[in-house]
């Protein structure tokens, strides 16, 4: 019996979408937290990625969690620098 895998094309260009991996970026405040590896299905043709909803659920709550924490520690901190943040986290 063979396994046809139904091929999903993409909305904006119909190209193949396949597997992979992409990175999300977030601005909360003065903090920029990227986050790299993340579960996705993309386009082979103009590389538009496609996260499902429980993963995107997922890097929401770890963003909210971080930025939380950074600024928290930064709040501690005497001589932090007024200005933008950046933080990347690989998952």
């Amino acid at each position: 019996m063979m396994n046809k895998e139904k091929k999903r094309l993409c909305p904006e260009c119909k190209g193949l979408i396949k597997p992979g991996r992409t990175e999300m970026v977030f601005e909360v405040k003065d903090l920029k937290v990227t986050v790299k590896n993340v579960t996705a299905n993309i386009c082979s043709k103009c590389g538009q990625s496609f996260i499902s909803g429980r993963v995107a659920e997922e890097v929401n709550r770890l963003v909210n969690r971080v930025s939380e924490d950074v600024n928290s520690f930064i709040k501690t901190q005497p001589k932090v620098r007024k200005g933008h943040k950046e933080i990347a986290i690989a998952v």
